[in-house]
């Protein structure tokens, strides 16, 4: 199995031949002249003759076949993944602050910026590293979330259309909360994988997008807090026991490989690694290759709450698959404090983002070939924005996410429009534009350092 990782190469190849088959072409000439002067009588030939006769041929010259019918796509879908959505409590806090009656409490509003780039893909999936539980909760605190039902409701209405609770925090709130969260997803129209029926936890979920049928499975490589077992039935027929989805290598490869079987794509969510490392395990590519050699199209990875290298794999088959080894966070508190040009640079790295969005393609060979494959790969960088360290009112600072190419445009055309001289009164405004210009330019360049450039496109205007 082959694997391009950053960057894909090319390989190109020269065509001998070609001089050849022009020496082949010229040379009859040469010899029909030459066999002309010999073979010529010394008479012209009689008027009565009926048959002029015929030209040589050229020697071992096969008829060119006409060219095969144009390579059809009959269907064709594209998946947006986005990172960790973490509900810190500051995160609450910032929605509870720009709460209108039209964005769900506010949460609508962490992520308006970016709803319409969410909303562009066919299917759209997120990781929610949150429980969802306001009746059985116990509380949130550092490194236990609990969320509110708006979050779902503000996530679906911006373009997500299914999110993964395959992670270490999917019993924070216990097993109680672990079920309600199933239950307030369900009541909110969110669709959700890494959790179900005992035996089944890991899905599929079936996604039916455009005529394609898309696998989508999701594991957590550890919970933080045990509830994971079903308690005893209470009732002689007991009730369906819901688990989250714990990865167990082998039994993942099963699944993808019937999966495969079922659907036209299969796409699998891991939350693994080690947090805060911007460069995959060596166990995780491994496992990462066995997927894609089961039939894994997409593999998307989640927990080191940083952006780790996107990696483009064939697979046996011929047939590129694609790997994101984490897409980091999506929305959180981390690094709060962080200043441009004065906190280390990898200090910021929690608070950047992509949009990852890949097209899947069914494609007619034509002979009876029909294959379902990679299309377009692309990601747009994302930043949230944390006035932590520049507000007054700590506690309660403004968490919002943006996206860079927009954002970087948006202080651009604000310098240009500032007068020429400066004025006294501008100047401080100014300095305030170039150093936001400088910020975006950094963690542009600081995502594509780690992601690799080769994927990376420009956000489209809002």
């Amino acid at each position: 199995m082959r694997s391009i990782l950053f960057k894909a190469r090319h390989r190109a190849t020269g065509i001998p031949g070609v001089a050849v088959l022009a020496a082949l072409l010229v040379a009859p000439l040469s010899w029909s002249a030459c066999a002309s002067s010999r073979s010529a009588p010394a008479e012209a030939p009689p008027a009565a003759a009926s048959h002029p006769p015929e030209p040589p041929r050229p020697p071992n010259l096969s008829p060119v076949p006409a060219a095969a019918p144009a390579v059809e796509i009959v269907a064709k879908a594209t998946i947006g993944a986005a990172g960790d959505v973490l509900m810190h409590d500051a995160v609450k806090q910032a929605a509870a602050q720009h709460r209108t009656p039209e964005n769900d409490e506010g949460f609508g509003w962490l992520w308006a910026p970016v709803a319409d780039l969410l909303s562009s893909a066919d299917v759209t999936f997120a990781n929610l590293e949150s429980p969802i539980a306001p009746q059985s909760g116990r509380g949130s605190r550092s490194f236990v979330f609990n969320a509110p039902p708006q979050a779902a409701h503000a996530l679906r209405r911006a373009g997500v259309h299914l999110v993964s609770v395959a992670n270490n925090h999917a019993f924070d709130q216990g097993r109680a909360g672990f079920e309600e969260t199933l239950r307030q997803l369900e009541a909110a129209g969110m669709p959700y994988v890494g959790a179900g029926e005992a035996g089944h936890e890991s899905g599929p979920r079936i996604v039916e997008a455009n005529g394609l049928k898309l696998a989508f499975l999701a594991y957590a490589h550890f919970f933080n807090q045990s509830g994971n077992d079903c308690p005893a039935p209470t009732e002689p027929r007991g009730k369906r026991c819901d688990r989250a989805s714990l990865l167990d290598p082998e039994r993942a490869v099963a699944d993808v490989q019937a999966a495969a079987r079922e659907a036209d794509a299969v796409i699998v969510s891991l939350h693994w690694g080690i947090e805060y490392q911007q460069q995959p395990r060596e166990v995780d590519v491994a496992l990462a290759h066995r997927l894609v050699g089961a039939g894994a199209l997409v593999v998307l990875g989640h927990h080191p709450h940083v952006l780790q290298p996107i990696e483009l794999v064939t697979a046996p088959d011929g047939r590129t698959a694609l790997v994101a080894y984490s897409l980091g966070n999506f929305i959180s508190n981390q690094s709060r404090r962080y200043v441009q040009g004065v906190t280390p640079a990898e200090v910021g790295a929690t608070r950047d983002g992509i949009l990852l969005r890949a097209t899947v393609v069914k494609r007619d060979y034509g002979r009876g070939v029909v294959r379902v494959e990679l299309g377009n790969v692309s990601w747009w960088p994302l930043w949230t924005e944390n006035d932590t360290a520049s507000s007054a009112r700590r506690g309660r600072p403004a968490i919002q996410v943006v996206s860079l190419d927009r954002a970087l445009a948006e202080v651009r055309a604000a310098v240009a429009a500032m007068p020429q001289p400066l004025a006294p009164a501008y100047k401080a405004r100014y300095v305030e534009l170039r150093r936001r210009e400088e910020l975006y330019m950094a963690r542009r360049a600081a995502i594509a350092a780690t992601v690799g450039e080769d994927l990376q496109a420009e956000a489209p205007p809002r």
